[in-house]
């Protein structure tokens, strides 16, 4: 029998490896794993330990190794959560990352100017992480670690809180080590809730690649999260756009009201150091990037409407060819008809001028007999 975060143990099936809360919409685990979960004691034998960046990750997943990720997840997700960021806390700020990977995350936000560090629970991608971007790094869970109360600005979480097992828990040790002006930036995928297992199937849904046996405990929809977060006393909530919105949110909480800060004030910050003028152009230039893929996308909807348009006036002149076919092939009917009536009047009126030369002569000839 699973339990949801929420407390609910009446929890119904949902797919082979998972169950539903239909109190809080949250998708659940069938299969709980123990406490040992999170911590990594031996690097090759324990779940997340070493082959869990490699094989898991290629094998399981059909996702590139935590060595190719260390140089496309800079471009492709990194860039991505720092400007949402921005838009909510500008540097300096101190910020940890849970579930850091390879740190390129943690790199980038020093860059940029934070106070920024890592966590993970595996020894050897700690030290990988250290290695390849040279990051300051914590190793085990967040529970375990000598942090400060109230001494955080921003913990991130990205595809983290989906594998956590007391999420509520892990929580509310964040949250008590975050300022009050602290925030939580969180990535995790998104239950399109009240849909039913068989519903996604039908129609091969981009969340049902969540539901892979022994990849996820929790995971939460839009409903569920909102409430996840009020039974913590976090009643400030943003969602922002996400990287992979097929099946992914995107969200920053806090205690206290959520601050927007404008794109100057961002700039201003990146500007002061020349590691933060690097990250600045990297920023205008994936906004660029991103306007010519949404320029692209219009050429691409004017292509498709063009080509409805092109196949319409093609089907309309199959069927003219065809129409025209047709009638051309009555036209040559009708030729024929006319020539064979035509053959058939000439022939008669030939028949007609022999019956009438025929009646002249026997005229003639009565008429000579008369007299």
């Amino acid at each position: 029998m699973g339990v949801c975060w929420c407390g609910n143990t009446d929890l119904v099936s949902f797919s082979r490896s998972y169950l539903k809360c239909n109190v809080c919409e949250t998708i659940v685990a069938a299969s709980m794993p123990g406490p040992e979960i999170s911590r990594v004691e031996d690097d090759e034998r324990d779940f997340y330990g070493r082959p869990y960046w490699f094989s898991h990750q290629e094998k399981d997943l059909g996702h590139p190794d935590i060595v190719a990720r260390s140089r496309t997840d800079l471009a492709e997700r990194c860039l991505h959560w720092l400007r949402t960021l921005l838009k909510h806390k500008i540097p300096p700020a101190k910020v940890l990352e849970m579930g850091s990977a390879h740190g390129g995350f943690v790199a980038m936000l020093r860059w940029a100017g934070y106070d920024a560090s890592g966590l993970e629970i595996s020894p050897w991608v700690v030290d990988f992480a250290r290695r390849v971007f040279d990051v300051p790094m914590l190793l085990g869970p967040i529970e375990d670690q000598a942090i400060e109360p109230d001494s955080l600005d921003v913990i991130a979480l990205m595809d983290v809180l989906e594998h956590l097992p007391d999420p509520a828990a892990t929580m509310r040790q964040c949250l008590n080590l975050l300022r009050k002006t602290g925030i939580l930036m969180i990535q995790t995928p998104r239950y399109p809730e009240h849909e039913t297992y068989s519903d996604m199937a039908a129609r091969d849904d981009s969340f049902l690649k969540m539901l892979r046996e022994k990849d996820h405990i929790y995971l939460f929809s839009l409903q569920s999260i909102k409430k996840f977060f009020d039974r913590l006393g976090v009643k400030h909530l943003v969602f922002e756009p996400a990287i992979f919105s097929q099946y992914d949110m995107f969200l920053v909480a806090g205690g206290a009201s959520l601050t927007v800060q404008t794109p100057e004030r961002a700039e201003k910050s990146l500007s002061a150091t020349p590691r933060g003028r690097m990250i600045q152009a990297l920023l205008d230039l994936d906004e660029r990037i991103d306007s010519l893929k949404e320029k692209l996308s219009e050429v691409e909807v004017d292509r498709e409407a063009r080509l409805k348009i092109i196949e319409d006036l093609g089907r309309h002149l199959q069927e003219s060819e065809a129409d025209r076919a047709a009638r051309l092939a009555q036209i040559n009917e009708l030729t024929r008809l006319l020539k064979e009536s035509e053959a058939d009047r000439a022939a008669r009126l030939e028949q007609i001028d022999e019956l009438t030369k025929l009646t002249g002569e026997l005229n003639e000839r009565l008429n000579v007999i008369q007299k």
